[in-house]
Order: C-alpha cells, then sequence, then structure tokens
C-alpha cells in the first residue's frame, strides 16, 4: 500500500494561498447561510403579523386561519433547519481553518489542532454534516420558533373568544373549534395541543447552540469518533 505523501509546510507559498482562498470561500458561503436563515426568520414573523391583523380585524375571517399560519410555520422551520444545519457545517470548517492554520502562522503552541488537515480534507472529499436534520430544526425551534407558535396559538384562543360574539362558557369555546362540518371540534383540538406539546418538548429537551458550536469540544469528539474508527 503505497505510503500518504507528507503534508505540505505551512511556510509553503503554495499552500498559503490555497488555504487563504479556501478560508475566503468558507467565509463567503457562511454568510451566504446567515442571510438565507434570517430571511426565513423575518418572513415567518411578518406572516404570523399579518395574519393576526387580518384575523382580528374582522369576525369574518375564519379562525382556521391561524392555524394554516400554524402550519405554515412549521414549513419554515424545516426549511430553516436545513438552513442552519449547513450553516453549522461552514463553522466547523471555519473552526478548522482557523484554529488550525492561521493560529499555526501566528503563534505554534501546544493548544493546536494537529490532525486538522486530515478532518478537513476528509470532509471535503465527503462531505459529512456535524448534525441531525432534527437536531438543527429543534435548535431553530428553541431559538425563534417556539414564541411564534405560542403567539399564533393565544391569537387564535383569543379570535375564538371574542368572534363571531364573546364566549360566555368553555363548551362555547370549544364547540367553535371545529372547522366546517368536515373537522370536529375534538379533533382540532387535540391535533392542535399534539402539536404544541410535541414543539414544546422538542425545543425544551434541545441543547442550546451555543453548545452546539462550541467547537473545542466539537473538535475533540469528532477527533475521538474518528481515532475509533
Amino acid at each position: 500500500m503505497p505510503e500518504a505523501p507528507p503534508d505540505a509546510p505551512l511556510e509553503s507559498t503554495t499552500f498559503t494561498t490555497a488555504m487563504t482562498h479556501l478560508y475566503r470561500g468558507e467565509m463567503n458561503r457562511l454568510t451566504v447561510w446567515r442571510q438565507r436563515l434570517d430571511v426565513t426568520t423575518n418572513w415567518a414573523i411578518i406572516l404570523v403579523t399579518a395574519l393576526s391583523t387580518f384575523t382580528l380585524g374582522t369576525g369574518d375571517v375564519p379562525h382556521y386561519t391561524l392555524l394554516l399560519g400554524l402550519a405554515l410555520i412549521a414549513i419554515s422551520i424545516m426549511i430553516e433547519g436545513r438552513r442552519y444545519r449547513r450553516l453549522h457545517h461552514c463553522k466547523w470548517r471555519v473552526y478548522l481553518l482557523e484554529s488550525g492554520f492561521f493560529a499555526e502562522l501566528l503563534r505554534s503552541s501546544a493548544g493546536s489542532t494537529p490532525d486538522w488537515r486530515r478532518l478537513l480534507a476528509a470532509d471535503l472529499r465527503h462531505s459529512h454534516f456535524q448534525m441531525s436534520r432534527l437536531l438543527a430544526i429543534r435548535v431553530r425551534l428553541r431559538r425563534n420558533y417556539l414564541l411564534l407558535i405560542y403567539y399564533v396559538t393565544a391569537v387564535w384562543l383569543v379570535k375564538l373568544f371574542i368572534h363571531p360574539t364573546k364566549a360566555d362558557s368553555l363548551a362555547t369555546l370549544f364547540s367553535r373549534l371545529h372547522i366546517g362540518q368536515l373537522i370536529p371540534s375534538w379533533f382540532v383540538a387535540l391535533t392542535a395541543l399534539l402539536f404544541i406539546v410535541t414543539a414544546t418538548a422538542l425545543a425544551v429537551t434541545c441543547p442550546p447552540a451555543e453548545r452546539l458550536e462550541d467547537w473545542a469540544a466539537h473538535y475533540h469528539r469528532v477527533r475521538g469518533r474518528r481515532a475509533s474508527a
């Protein structure tokens, strides 16, 4: 079996130029995914604001318009989860370059990342996300979207309470949950409750983004997995 070629020295002009261009490209990719993430969140907030104003403005608008808003928020969460997953992956590559290449150029130390080239090369050859899609969705749910879900739910309950007239009992409020003659009140209540409880459980049990982006700890975990494999 042929031996692997030796690593190019950090002082090599060709190697330094290549790493500089790679870093610039990764930073540009990171910025693009960050912007796309913000766009998704902004549109979700605009959607929630518009639906709240529209449904509470008149009694002629049915309450299930806000349920459709919850469905659209769920779609936004999935889109944003995919984008955050890619953003997280870009941050991992940038960390390898900064802690391994640039930090070593500035000052060599025992705390540097010795096998950063191997990890980066393996990731460039066979790109592997550092988190699952479900975990990415949970992170964004915890960071932004759980509050939006609670807000839309509160507006929905207010809508049921005040339109067409003020509800005088919980039984009256429950009777208004039905959607035409197609979906009964109990099914709407059960589905909405399951959605809110599930979203809350996923968000509460998710590690904070700060822990998931602790790159020094993440580096040691990835290094350990590679060594054991």
